[in-house]
Parts: structure tokens; C-alpha cells; sequence
């Protein structure tokens, strides 16, 4: 039993034309949701028990009842009118959060209920059946949601005041921290970048075996998600596929609908992220082992530079800034290209494919 995504005739005929149908998108606003998803059950979450359990102890009374109260956004999916149906994409999470805000404003408050009361059908009638309760759902029990509900019907301006306290008071308790320690969004940006570059270079039929998730496969002329109910989704000629990444949806995959077609959220965690044998491995730590060569490296992954700008930032001839470019160069550290009359060195994303939060905490001496 599958998800069936079917492109539009225009939008299978090449590479090319599907390509364009298809956008990965970085937003943390969606791994904030995410995030709230797995303090819900963490049990279910392997990966991020530890964070879970260690989160939840920093929440207080008050922010706990309010992650029950507001589950039915993120205990599913997370439904499009939570990301403005992607009218409005960007980068930062306050201002993820204003548009948010000013959306919700203008939007019939009915709109909202309605796409809440679905999270309730779904997970009561094709979500969550006895066989997806055995898979990745086993013991769940959702718990009541007729409060919020019946708020939004009756007063949906204090609901949404309610909701954006409870997300003020989670982000500084939690969130905030979680985003800077594990360095998620370098974490998701390299993950889209990646990807991204991928698809752009072999198409989307080849990115879905490349982005290594289990339950999504192409068959036929349709992009199939394993899940354990049926469902065909026809896209428009003028729909798209968004594609999003996440650090907490493991062991979950989301399909959700919004306007102008559906939006994936896939797991980025539990993915091997480069193969790479022991004697390249060796070199590239043989490399990194010179403090001379890693304050190299944070001042090339900045900027790019020549051999000449290099020298003067580390006061060095430039025959010894060529000696150290050399063993990164070879280690596959850095990378060179011709600017008019000057070679310019820049990093690679050989150490964020081993490492991903490498450059976040990485500190360069002032």
C-alpha cells in the first residue's frame, strides 16, 4: 500500500521539465513543529530520546500543558496553513513566525478549524490504522483535542495569541538551544545543498534512490510513499513537490497537501551521508591535524582567498601558505578557480559530509 504521486504529462516528458516540478525547502519554523512532534512520544523517536527526555526536564508546567493542548498541529503532520501554505518562504525563524502571524490574521479562522477537525479524521479513520499501529505507530494514543477545537470555534484570536506564548516560552526554554548545539540549520543547509546540486546533475527519478529513504521509491511513471494505507495524488501541470528535510522525523515520512501541490518531510538523519575509504579518511585527518591548516580552512570556508591574502592573515611566506593549500588540496580540503589573473581557494563539503556541524563549532582564534 502506497502513496501514489503522479507527475502531470507535461512534467514527465524529460529530465528537465520534472526537475522543475521539484524544490527542496529549508524552514525551521517546520523543524520547530518537528521538534514538538517527538517530545509528544519520545519512545518512538530512538534517535532522539536522549534529546527528548533531557528537553521535557527544561519545560515547565505551563509549557507542557500547552504541547498537549496545541498537539493535533504537529502529532500528524503539520497542515500547510501552519507554514502559510508556503505563500511566503524564509530563512528565519522570526521571521517565519511574523508571516505566520500576519496569516493567520487574514485567514478565515474556519479554514484553520478545518484543516485541524481533518488531523482528527485522518488519524481516526486512514492515519493511524491497526497496521500502521503495529509499524512505526505501535501504542500510540492520541489524546483529546475537543478543547482546541471548540476554541477555534468560539474564540480563534486567543488561540492564536495562546499558541505563538506557547512557541516563545518552548524556543527559550528549548528550542533556541537545540538549534545552536546541534547546529541545525548548517545540519540542513548542507543537507539541501547536497541534494539540491544532486538532482539539478542526474534528475529527480535518480535523487529518490539517492536520498536513501526506505519508503520512497519511483515506479512507473509515479513517485510512491510506503505507507499503510492507499492513496493517488494527481498533480497539476502547474503543481509542485516540495521536498523537507528534517533532523527530528525519524522514523516518520510526511505527506501533506497544500495549494499548489504536496510537501515531503523526509528524514536527513538516519542517512549515510558520504562513503569513504581508509586511506582517503586517513589523509583527510592527516590533513586537519595542523592548527596552521584548520585556521586555514575557517578563514577559506568565510571567504575565498589567494595564496597572497592567506599569507598576510597568518603572516607566513607564501611558500609555506602553498605547502599547507597543497596537503588540503590533496585531501580534497579545498578547491581552486581562476579569477583574471588570481587563483582563488575556497573549502570543499568533504568535512560537513563527515562532520556536519564541524564549522559551527569550530572557533577561529581573533
Amino acid at each position: 500500500m502506497a502513496i501514489s504521486i503522479i507527475f502531470g504529462k507535461y512534467a514527465r516528458q524529460t529530465n528537465e521539465t520534472m526537475t522543475q516540478r521539484v524544490q527542496f525547502v529549508y524552514s525551521p519554523l517546520n523543524e520547530l513543529f518537528r521538534s514538538l512532534h517527538v517530545l509528544l512520544n519520545p519512545r518512538h523517536h530512538g534517535m532522539n530520546i536522549d534529546w527528548a527526555l533531557a528537553a521535557k526536564s527544561r519545560m515547565s508546567p505551563d509549557t507542557l500543558k500547552n504541547l498537549r493542548y496545541f498537539e493535533l498541529i504537529y502529532e500528524l503532520g503539520v497542515p500547510s496553513v501552519f507554514f502559510n501554505n508556503f505563500q511566503n518562504l524564509s530563512a528565519s525563524l522570526d521571521e517565519e513566525i511574523i508571516n505566520l502571524k500576519q496569516y493567520l490574521s487574514r485567514e478565515n479562522p474556519e479554514i484553520v478549524f478545518q484543516s485541524l477537525d481533518s488531523v482528527v479524521r485522518d488519524r481516526e479513520n486512514r492515519f493511524i490504522p491497526t497496521l500502521a499501529k503495529s509499524l512505526e505507530w505501535q501504542d500510540y494514543q492520541p489524546a483529546g483535542s475537543e478543547q482546541l477545537l471548540s476554541d477555534l470555534r468560539t474564540r480563534p484570536r486567543n488561540v492564536y495569541e495562546r499558541l505563538f506564548e506557547f512557541i516563545a516560552t518552548y524556543r527559550q526554554e528549548v528550542f533556541d538551544d537545540t538549534w545552536q548545539k546541534y547546529a541545525l540549520s548548517n545540519f540542513l543547509i548542507t543537507e539541501i545543498q547536497r541534494q539540491s546540486q544532486y538532482l539539478h546533475t542526474h534528475g529527480f527519478i535518480q535523487l529518490v534512490n539517492h536520498l536513501q529513504v526506505d519508503r520512497l521509491h519511483w515506479k512507473g511513471e509515479a513517485l510512491e510513499v510506503i505507507k499503510p494505507f492507499d492513496e493517488k495524488i494527481s498533480l497539476k501541470e502547474t503543481d509542485v513537490i516540495l521536498l523537507v528535510p528534517s533532523y527530528f522525523v525519524w522514523p516518520h515520512l510526511f505527506v501533506e497537501h497544500f495549494s499548489q501541490g504536496v510537501t515531503i518531510t523526509y528524514d536527513a538523519l538516519n542517512k549515510i551521508k558520504t562513503r569513504i575509504s581508509a586511506d582517503e579518511l586517513s589523509g583527510i585527518f592527516t590533513a586537519l591535524s595542523d592548527p596552521v591548516r584548520l585556521r586555514m580552512l575557517g578563514y577559506l570556508k568565510k571567504e575565498a582567498q589567494t595564496t597572497q591574502s592567506l599569507g598576510q592573515m597568518l603572516v607566513m611566506s607564501a611558500s609555506t601558505v602553498s605547502h599547507h593549500l597543497k596537503l588540503l588540496r590533496e585531501a580534497n580540503l579545498v578547491k581552486t578557480r581562476k579569477q583574471g589573473k588570481f587563483v582563488l581557494y575556497s573549502t570543499t563539503d568533504v568535512i560537513e559530509k563527515l562532520m556536519p556541524n564541524f564549522y559551527a563549532y569550530f572557533q577561529m582564534e581573533t
